[in-house]
């Protein structure tokens, strides 16, 4: 049971970091028509707005995955770091001359750093709630 609630918790939290930046596309090109159009690289500001949303749904990522995790939350966080920097390298790669650099750079590193403060804002919250129940 241990070993599929750890599955969980890296696959769950990965999935939703990825629907939450997936969506917020189409609510951008909502927000921004014509700046912000499939197949088209946007303005630089539209890029830092997506970077934004990106790093805030890579901290609730963060958050999720300790907070689902059986035992060690920081292994599985580090399993959510691989997955997601390996995949971010291959996206890199893929999109590397079709979009600026330092966007999928910036994304790249990132990644790890929200993930850890998503992280410590779960301990945060797991220490605070632990010394009202006392």
């Amino acid at each position: 049971m241990n070993l599929l609630r750890s599955f969980a918790s890296v696959l769950v939290s990965y999935i939703v970091v990825f629907l939450i930046v997936f969506l917020s596309d189409p609510v951008l090109a909502h927000l921004f028509p014509g700046q912000y159009v499939r197949g088209q690289v946007p303005p630089a500001t539209l890029l830092w707005i997506d970077t934004a949303i990106f790093a805030a749904a890579s901290i609730v990522g963060g958050w999720l995955c300790a907070l689902m995790a059986p035992s060690r939350p920081g292994m599985h966080l580090f399993l959510l770091f691989l997955i997601g920097e390996m995949l971010g390298v291959a996206t890199t790669i893929a999109s590397w001359n079709k979009w600026p650099h330092w966007h999928s750079l910036v994304w790249l590193l990132l990644w790890p750093v929200c993930l850890w403060l998503g992280a410590l804002g779960r301990r945060g919250w797991r220490r605070t709630s632990s010394a009202a129940i006392t």
